[in-house]
């Protein structure tokens, strides 16, 4: 195998494979929303912009275990291809039902969302499969790992294009751009909290930054220590 090549597909899968892992982790805490709840002030948020809604009414009546609930199922129905979503009622703090969470387009946009994170699971699934086979072909030629060094000036080179090209292009037409791309077309995915109780319940798109940066710290983490523990268990060392 080339050695660029190598590289290359040894510090992209992992890096995607590190990625999955980390969502997977958080995705089983509910990317840690009980606590970015209190954090973010989304409780507060929901007393102020819940009256507002133009087609829901009593979403402040909810409290902190209701809201935590139904962002729960939320996760659970984009992992299990939406199932759920329209069935979705809020509560007040008796217990008493108020009325169903989501309107026809917060629903088409969900079940968007759960076919994009069934395409992210097939693309890491495929990463993580490549870069399993070039492990063990590393092992069996008894090759050296590449070191942190070489994965980073791949990577940094990467996001220093990316972030150029971004700030050329607009950093607001590129978020755009992106979600006209992935979104089916005619298909609403841009909210204003007086329209969606789902906006209001995640703060959007603050509660998406504090996620993402979540995701990214593990993700991170966890690419170093598998780089630390093949680097331990691998043939010679590369040298300096």
């Amino acid at each position: 195998m080339l050695p660029k090549l190598k590289i290359a597909l040894f510090s992209l899968t992992l890096f995607i494979s590190s990625i999955l892992f980390s969502w997977i982790i958080w995705s089983k805490v509910d990317f840690a929303y009980p606590a970015l709840h209190y954090a973010m002030g989304i409780e507060q948020h929901i007393d102020k912009y819940g009256p507002q809604n133009r087609y829901r009414k009593g979403f402040e009546l909810t409290d902190k275990p209701e809201q935590v609930r139904l962002f729960s199922e939320i996760v659970d129905a984009i992992h299990n291809e939406g199932q759920g979503l329209k069935e979705l009622v809020y509560f007040d703090g008796n217990g008493k039902p108020i009325r169903r969470l989501l309107r026809h387009p917060e629903v088409v946009h969900l079940k968007d969302v759960a076919n994009l994170v069934d395409s992210f699971y097939l693309v890491s699934t495929i990463a993580l499969a490549i870069l399993i086979a070039v492990i063990v072909y590393m092992f069996y030629k008894k090759q050296p790992f590449p070191s942190l060094k070489q994965q980073a000036i791949g990577i940094l080179s990467f996001s220093a294009v990316s972030t150029i090209l971004i700030l050329i292009i607009g950093p607001v037409k590129v978020f755009y751009a992106l979600h006209e791309w992935v979104f089916p077309e005619n298909h609403q995915w841009f909210f204003y909290y007086q329209e969606s109780l789902m906006t209001v319940l995640m703060k959007a798109p603050d509660l998406f930054g504090a996620i993402a940066a979540l995701i990214s710290v593990l993700a991170i983490g966890i690419y170093l220590a598998i780089n630390t523990l093949l680097q331990k268990y691998s043939g010679p060392k590369h040298p300096h």
